[in-house]
């Protein structure tokens, strides 16, 4: 028996890093059946979809742009019309982090360095709680689970498009969590230094030693370790959580 039998999932951002594990790891738990969000990697989400099936749940591929609600809406009507019903929606969609954008002087942001991240993590995020909503409503239960990020808790001047929009992320899940609870639970995952290839992209090898230094558990994180959070979020293991912010960082050391 696994901890997610017989639930409906939808998983954006799917098709790399932490999605991706995240989704391999629903599948292990027993999901019925795996939504797999991707917006612009068809191939790679097919592999995944294959890999689903391996481990005996259902699946389905489906392209969007998340900072667009009406193709956010289309995915989840879709899953409905499939599947009946949807029990759990976890949002890794989130903005690439450009080199540019990353490195950019905090007090010289464009407009685009601002609005870009705004648009897919905290817009996208928006869009899916606003149309799974009325679904969860009707069937009296929901995890919503979003992703967040450590300097948007304590804040950072690098990469500060970034974490504007990952800060107001938390504030929507608390903000929200009075408004859809007791049927649905909404929670955050702040992950800190997750050493898969898009976080740790921008880094020298020097940076990256230097990172670690600040890290008490002494290295970066697994997307697994992520996964494994966000499986606790959205099984009843969680069931008196919402509202919450979940930090996964090492004991990292911030501003």
């Amino acid at each position: 028996m696994g901890k997610l039998d017989g639930k409906i999932v939808l998983v954006t951002g799917a098709t790399s890093g932490m999605g991706y594990v995240t989704a391999v790891k629903f599948a292990q738990e027993g999901v019925k059946a795996m939504v797999i969000h991707h917006s612009s990697s068809e191939d790679k989400a097919k592999k995944i979809l294959e890999e689903i099936k391996g481990l005996g749940s259902d699946g389905l591929i489906v392209r969007a742009d998340v900072s667009k609600y009406e193709e956010v809406k289309s995915i989840v009507d879709l899953t409905i019309k499939k599947f009946n019903r949807i029990d759990i929606v976890i949002a890794y969609a989130g903005f690439p982090a450009k080199v540019e954008y990353w490195n950019a002087d905090p007090l010289n942001l464009t407009d685009e360095m601002l609005n870009d991240p705004w648009n897919v993590d905290l817009k996208g995020s928006y869009h899916c709680i606003k149309a799974v909503v009325p679904y969860m409503k009707k069937q009296k239960y929901g995890k919503i689970i979003l992703v967040s990020s450590t300097p948007g808790v304590s804040g950072d001047p690098i990469g500060l498009g970034f974490t504007l929009a990952k800060t107001a992320v938390r504030a929507l899940v608390r903000s929200l969590a009075s408004v859809l609870g007791p049927d649905i639970l909404i929670n955050v995952i702040a992950p800190g230094s997750i050493g898969t290839e898009a976080n740790l992209k921008n880094y020298t090898t020097k940076q990256k030693n230097e990172m670690i230094k600040t890290i008490p558990i002494g290295r970066f994180g697994k997307p697994e370790e992520i996964a494994n959070t966000a499986l606790f979020l959205a099984s009843d293991d969680s069931s008196y959580i919402t509202g919450q912010t979940i930090v996964v960082d090492g004991g990292e050391i911030r501003l």
